[in-house]
């Protein structure tokens, strides 16, 4: 019984209009005394209840002397309220979907294992539409290229930073890293760090390493799409420069200034070697 009160409750009865419909189910027709009685209503609060029954259409007044009252049968009460609720939810939902404004949320996914990272990074290659910018290690390059020949066949742009890497036609305008900065890139990360952004929409980032299963990050926020384009953007900008200067002034620059060997090396100088060394 407490269930069934319960259960009414949940549907919108007060505790004691539950005990008073439960009780005209039960026995009917009945007086207001009758319910109270029967029900344990308290006589003062039992018309209240009545008059909330009838008002929900659970229970019929009988003109009689004195007035008794009768409950509508479960199958016809509870099927109209059904079809209420349904035809409320339903416009509800219909309704409040035009005027929800949809909140900019940028989910981002993480993947594992290098087979899923490398479907995904060509997936977002595949379905490059205008130009795809690319940050990618020979480790990887074999299993890329031919998602990159289509989309240059297809007249797609791409700009592409590759990492000790033998000169291809297949990656667009394509810089590359020879195997002296590559080895300083991958240790001062320790991981190949890879990218791919995807018309300005996408970005994919991910990290290959020995000692590691690779892991990447893909969305579609925005402000990490601008910030991968903008760090291959300046990574190939760093490339050019240093092409068009020696290399031992290239390394006078950032090996003897403290804060530009870190910032380049990731490690710190050791001023007393250099001071030896001199």
């Amino acid at each position: 019984m407490e269930k069934l009160i319960d259960s009414l409750m949940e549907i919108g009865f007060s505790k004691n209009e539950s005990k008073a419909y439960l009780a005209l189910l039960k026995q009917s027709p009945l007086t207001g005394y009758e319910i109270s009685k029967q029900s344990g209503v308290p006589r003062s609060m039992i018309y209240q209840s009545i008059n909330k029954l009838v008002s929900h259409g659970a229970i019929n007044e009988v003109r009689s002397d004195p007035l008794t009252y009768t409950p509508v049968s479960p199958n016809e009460f509870i099927g109209r309220l059904r079809h209420e609720k349904t035809e409320t939810f339903d416009y509800l939902q219909e309704n409040l979907e035009q005027i929800q404004h949809p909140p900019e949320v940028h989910v981002i996914r993480h993947i594992q294992e290098r087979s899923a990272v490398i479907d995904r990074m060509n997936d977002l290659i595949s379905k490059a539409n205008q130009e795809v910018w690319l940050s990618v290690w020979d480790s990887e390059l074999d299993e890329i290229e031919p998602y990159a020949k289509k989309a240059t066949e297809a007249n797609v742009q791409l700009y592409s930073l590759l990492f000790n890497c033998q000169p291809t036609n297949h990656f667009g305008r394509a810089f590359y890293h020879n195997p002296s900065t590559a080895n300083i890139e991958e240790q001062r990360m320790n991981q190949r760090l890879t990218i791919v952004v995807c018309d300005d929409k996408e970005v994919m980032i991910a990290g290959f390493s020995k000692d590691m299963v690779p892991t990447a990050v893909h969305t579609q926020d925005p402000m990490l799409v601008l910030l991968a384009k903008e760090y291959i953007r300046h990574d190939i900008m760093m490339k050019v420069m240093s092409e068009h200067s020696s290399e031992e002034k290239m390394n006078q620059i950032w090996k003897g200034d403290s804060d530009l060997f870190y910032i380049v090396t990731n490690e710190l100088l050791n001023k007393n070697n250099n001071k030896g060394e001199a």
